[in-house]
This record gives structure tokens, C-alpha cells and sequence, in this order.
């Protein structure tokens, strides 16, 4: 009887992963493939809840210092070049890159994702994220209005693909108090929610050996003119293939990354990847990964990180009061898409409150000199 039990139990575990199976490849052709954005009737909603969320996050994990509702810990803002590649391709010449070869001067934060900042300790599994801000973006012959963004800013994560399929889902998820029952409900595996649950073990990952080895993705979709894009930047070199010997230190992606920018340069290449509407690449669901098989990456700009110090108290506090944001943006670069929908909203809330309850203005985009 024990053993009839036994393989009852075991064919039913294997007809359930055969189910679970065949649910998560089914499930991400549920997205809708559209060039253009769809606004669910109750977004505004969605968005005000997300708002609530982050500031909620933010009272809950505050210490003396109120630190950013997401990507609370930075490991610098370092000085960088973009340089908008010579050869670029011509249907990619919009907005920052619509001259070939121009340079423009940045700055770039990196950071761990977790929104506590105490218990961010570089070692632990965690997203990591990069926010670049490109400042002169205009030409002396343009005349800058009143409403123009300053800043043109690329914020990247250092997984490809998002773990919530809209902005419900995504709320849904941070209030819930089991993660884990959230993407596995029930005995019926086409209500598992496999798909997301593999990004989110996917997005917790070990450290790279330093902040400038790490791939970065937008994770959320951007104009680039009248193309539907995603964009990406990896180093231009590969990767140490040893281990980080400081690796089991909590503070060590930025002690690396300060010991490598002292004796030598670094770079990285930006890319994006144009939206192919003909293939499963959604804009409002970003948890479908558009595959580079159906799109692959094309390089637009080379970022040059020079040598330089970055680790005094006043560079760190600078960079705590700056503010990044994918709104930072031309025209040409405008976000779409539910996720960048509500940041919007969100990183506008969240920003004011950390700097008022900081007491500190947000920082004026310091032009650095050669």
C-alpha cells in the first residue's frame, strides 16, 4: 500500500510539472503586442496606491537619514563620458544621439536595489542598478524652454527582465506578506505565476567583481524617435574571471570600484534594442523579455569612466541629493509603458519627501571640469 502511495505521489508531482511547465511558457503570450501604450481604466488609482507603497517603505526602513525608497544604497557617483558612437546607425540618430561622435560629460550612480540600506550588505544576494545623467544636452544654438528637462537620465537594472506584469500585479505583490504564495496560489499550476517568480530569482543575484562588470537593462520600454526601444549597457571588456578576494566585505563593490578607478580608466558600451511588433515584445508587460534573438542590441554610445577619486563625504552627500528619474528625458527619449507610467508619479513623491524630511534641497547638476 505504501509503495502504491509512493507512485501516486510521484506521477502526480510529475504531471504537475509537466502543467507548471507547459502554464509558464503558455502564459507570457497573454501580453498584448502593441506599439502604442494601453492605460487600464483604473491606473490612476494603481498609481496614488504605488505612492502610498513608497512612502510607506521609506518611513519603515528610515534611520536618522532618509534614504531613497528604492536603490537606497549607493556605492558612488563617479565622473563619465558618453560618446555617441562614429559609425551609429542612422535610424538610431534621435535625441542624444542624433550627432555622430558628440560628447557629453555624466554622472553615474551606482547602487544595490534593496530599500534598506542597513541591511544592504554588497555580498547578499540583490538587483543592482545604474543611473546615468547626461547634462549640456543641448547645442549653443538651441534655446533651452522653460519646461525642457535639464538632464537627460538612462536608468538601468541588472536583470533584463521585470517580475510583475502591470502596475496591479506589481502592487499586489510589495503588500503582500508571503511573496512566495503570491506566485505559487493553489494546486492548479496555470495560476502559478512561474514566469515572474523565475525573474525575481533571476533579479537576486550574486555581486558582480565590481559596479562597471555588471549588465544593465531598462527593464521598462522608451522612444528612441519614432522606435519603441529598450536599452542595455555591459563593459567593454570581460569580466575578472576570479573571485573578488573582498568579496565577503559589506561595503566592497564601492572599495573595488575605487581601487580600480585610481590606477586605470574603465568602460562600458550603451545599446538598445529596437521593438519588433511582428514578435512577443509588449510594451505594457514587462515581464515578457524580448528576446535578442528577435532583437538583438545595437551599440549607440561608448561611456568613458576616467580615472579619478570619488569616495570623499561631499561627493557621497551630492550624491544622495540627487535626483534620477526616466522623466529626466527629451522628447525623443520619452518613457512609455505602465511601470514608467507610475515612477513618474512615484519618484516625484518620493524625492520631495526624502529632501524635505532631510531638510536638503535636491542638488543642482554640478558641471565637473576635464
Amino acid at each position: 500500500m505504501k509503495i502504491f502511495l509512493k507512485i501516486i505521489v510521484g506521477l502526480v508531482s510529475i504531471i504537475l510539472l509537466i502543467l507548471a511547465f507547459v502554464a509558464f511558457h503558455l502564459n507570457s503570450h497573454d501580453a498584448i503586442v502593441s506599439v502604442d501604450e494601453v492605460i487600464p481604466g483604473d491606473e490612476a488609482q494603481q498609481i496614488q496606491r504605488s505612492v502610498d507603497i513608497f512612502t510607506n517603505i521609506i518611513d519603515v526602513t528610515r534611520t536618522d537619514y532618509v534614504s531613497r525608497g528604492a536603490h537606497a544604497k549607493g556605492h558612488a557617483c563617479i565622473k563619465a563620458y558618453v560618446d555617441v558612437d562614429q559609425n551609429i546607425d542612422p535610424q538610431l540618430q534621435h535625441g542624444v544621439f542624433q550627432t555622430a561622435g558628440k560628447r557629453y560629460k555624466s554622472w553615474i550612480r551606482f547602487s544595490n536595489a534593496n530599500s534598506n540600506v542597513a541591511a544592504s550588505d554588497d555580498n547578499k544576494r540583490d538587483a543592482r542598478g545604474m543611473a546615468i545623467k547626461l547634462f549640456n544636452i543641448y547645442d549653443q544654438q538651441i534655446i533651452q524652454q522653460a519646461n525642457s528637462p535639464k538632464t537627460q537620465d538612462f536608468l538601468m537594472h541588472s536583470s533584463p527582465a521585470f517580475f510583475s506584469t502591470d502596475l496591479t500585479d506589481y502592487n499586489s505583490l510589495i503588500e503582500s506578506d508571503d511573496k512566495i504564495k503570491y506566485f505559487i496560489k493553489g494546486i492548479n499550476p496555470f495560476k502559478w505565476r512561474l514566469r515572474e517568480l523565475s525573474h525575481v530569482i533571476d533579479t537576486l543575484s550574486p555581486p558582480p567583481y565590481s559596479p562597471v562588470w555588471d549588465e544593465y537593462f531598462s527593464n521598462t520600454v522608451y522612444k528612441l524617435g519614432p522606435h519603441n526601444i529598450k536599452f542595455m549597457a555591459k563593459s567593454c571588456t570581460k569580466s575578472p574571471d576570479q573571485p573578488n578576494p573582498n568579496s565577503d566585505q559589506p561595503d566592497f563593490l564601492k572599495t573595488t570600484l575605487a581601487t580600480e578607478l585610481s590606477s586605470d580608466s574603465a568602460c562600458m558600451q550603451l545599446m538598445v534594442q529596437l521593438q519588433d511588433p511582428s514578435k512577443l515584445m509588449p510594451v505594457e508587460d514587462i515581464s515578457v523579455l524580448w528576446k535578442q534573438s528577435d532583437s538583438p542590441f545595437i551599440p549607440v554610445a561608448t561611456i568613458s569612466i576616467p580615472k579619478q577619486e570619488f569616495d570623499s563625504a561631499e561627493q557621497r552627500q551630492y550624491c544622495e541629493n540627487l535626483s534620477f528619474s526616466p522623466w529626466n528625458a527629451l522628447e525623443q527619449h520619452r518613457p512609455i509603458g505602465a511601470l514608467n507610467r507610475v515612477r513618474k508619479v512615484v519618484y516625484e513623491a518620493s524625492s520631495k519627501y526624502r529632501h524635505t524630511q532631510n531638510n536638503q534641497a535636491v542638488a543642482e547638476v554640478i558641471v565637473w571640469q576635464d
